[in-house]
């Protein structure tokens, strides 16, 4: 039999209607690398936060070319780990960098967006940012303890 690779990619386009069929990818290549269901949560609402941001925000640069999903899975029996790193081709963009700012104390006070950007970080064990050669490159990961 053979050995399952610790990363696998997809392509997909900068669509809403891809965002689906990224998540089953997401979970089914997660399952055969053995990550708990609930750090395939952890990775999936990421996942589509960052889809999202992407689409509404990419513009045409990220809408003529394909997105690209790289999964990883490592660590050793004391920690395992899993990211997933989103490559689009949209303008530079540091979500890293990006303080999220307060939260409303009310309803009443609350504005649109912003909350994927919180939601990433909150989720994520790990979160790195890249730009290169006219690529963003957004990673997140999760960590389990080992068995």
């Amino acid at each position: 039999m053979a050995a399952i690779p610790a990363s696998v990619e997809l392509a997909i386009r900068a669509a809403a209607e891809d965002v689906r069929p990224a998540s089953h990818w997401l979970a089914q290549s997660c399952e055969a690398r053995g990550v708990p269901a609930s750090q395939i949560l952890r990775l999936d609402l990421c996942l589509n936060e960052a889809l999202a941001n992407v689409i509404s925000h990419g513009g045409e640069q990220a809408m003529a070319s394909p997105v690209r999903l790289r999964l990883h899975v490592g660590g050793d029996a004391a920690m395992h780990q899993a990211s997933v790193t989103v490559y689009d081709s949209g303008p530079a963009f540091d979500a890293t960098s990006v303080h999220p700012g307060e939260l409303p104390a009310t309803l009443d006070e609350a504005e649109p967006g912003g909350l994927g950007l919180r939601m990433i970080r909150n989720l994520s064990d790990s979160l790195s940012y890249w730009h290169d050669k006219g690529h963003n490159e957004l990673t997140f990961g999760v960590r389990w303890g080992g068995a």
